[in-house]
């Protein structure tokens, strides 16, 4: 059963609040503030009704002292409008005039104030739950932005040195056996510094709303790539089917997201075997695709391999996933998409989508 403590210094009314509230509510009466204070420090109740008007003080004061701890009526006979609206201004969850009128309809005031307050609780509680989750989220990207730069700056040091010795040592070194044994050794270096880059290039884009827009060309942006992976290309045909010439709203960074999928073709696929690069346009976007023919893409990964660290190491496919976090990242920042389908008769194609304009 509810508690309801009624502060008032005449008793018939807290006889009559205690008639109306029978067999609902349990009312205790008291005549003062001072004697309200003892009785919320020794009990518990659920809510407090107060006169406009006490012995020491006035009910506005106490209004003051309860809100936001427990759901308050004031009911007065003295009062008016403008009292009313500084009590519930101060927190007050009804006024009631004290009239025959006003205490029939008690029962109906003393559930919505409490499902008032309880729903103000519960949003307090969602408030304080969402305060400490952005809490604890600026806490967690205060630290991965720490890891990041302790790793790309205490780690590409020493790598940079190990390699830097490295060569040194394969210059100096008589033995084939071991000149290859230092090249397998710098490979693997290569591949450290390699992700230390792509870690620090995926949180500076992760960490940018937008990009700076110019026109910018697909077509060209792949001429460029193909043009700086020459030497990786040496063996291999790749086959530019141009349609069109893939004019865009963008920014080089997409040079980035091409360079990446490249240089996934060129990993993921046996040497000497065709990769074939497609610009086209359609409506309002502009596309474009590479297709190898490597192993291929897995149904179950076809999504997550786009997700950070992502590995398909059950399937024979190497890579921590980051390159192709980092196109998604791009391809994001251009609000476009990106997807891998199966190519024929083997292999996987990377699409990319990109709208043509940007609305403001």
């Amino acid at each position: 059963m509810l508690r309801i403590l009624h502060i008032d210094d005449n008793p018939d009314d807290v006889m009559l609040l205690k008639m109306v509230m029978e067999g609902s509510a349990e009312v205790t009466g008291v005549d003062s503030w001072k004697d309200a204070e003892k009785m919320l420090k020794n009990g518990s109740f659920d809510l407090v009704v107060v006169d406009y008007v006490l012995r020491d003080g006035d009910g506005l004061r106490v209004v003051e002292k309860l809100a936001g701890k427990l759901p308050v009526v004031m009911l007065t006979g003295r009062g008016n409008e403008e009292v009313a609206v500084r009590a519930i201004k101060m927190g007050a969850s009804d006024y009631v005039v004290k009239s025959a009128e006003g205490f029939a309809r008690m029962r109906e005031v003393v559930e919505e104030a409490l499902e008032r307050h309880r729903r103000a609780e519960r949003e307090k509680r969602e408030l304080e739950m969402m305060r400490s989750c952005y809490a604890e989220l600026d806490r967690s990207n205060r630290f991965r932005g720490l890891l990041i730069d302790v790793l790309h700056h205490d780690l590409m040091n020493p790598a940079g040195l190990a390699l830097s010795f490295l060569e040194l040592a394969e210059a100096a070194c008589d033995s084939r056996e071991a000149v290859e044994h230092i090249r397998v050794v710098r490979r693997n270096v290569n591949k450290i510094i390699s992700i230390i880059d792509d870690v620090k290039e995926l949180s500076k884009l992760e960490s940018l709303k937008r990009v700076e827009m110019s026109r910018v060309v697909l077509s060209r942006l792949w001429r460029s790539v193909i043009e700086d992976m020459g030497d990786l290309l040496a063996d291999r045909e790749v086959r530019f089917i141009r349609d069109a010439s893939g004019r865009i709203e963008g920014n080089e960074i997409i040079k980035q997201a091409l360079a990446n999928l490249l240089s996934n073709a060129i990993k993921y696929s046996p040497p000497g075997s065709p990769i074939t690069i497609r610009v086209w346009e359609d409506g309002e976007y502009a596309y474009t695709s590479i297709a190898d023919e490597g192993e291929g893409v897995p149904d179950e990964y076809k999504r997550s391999i786009f997700d950070r660290f992502t590995r398909l190491d059950k399937e024979g496919v190497k890579g921590s996933g980051i390159g192709l976090a980092i196109v998604r990242r791009i391809v994001e920042l251009h609000r476009g998409e990106v997807w891998v389908g199966d190519n024929s008769p083997r292999g996987a194609v990377f699409y990319l989508k990109f709208p043509k304009r940007h609305s403001c």
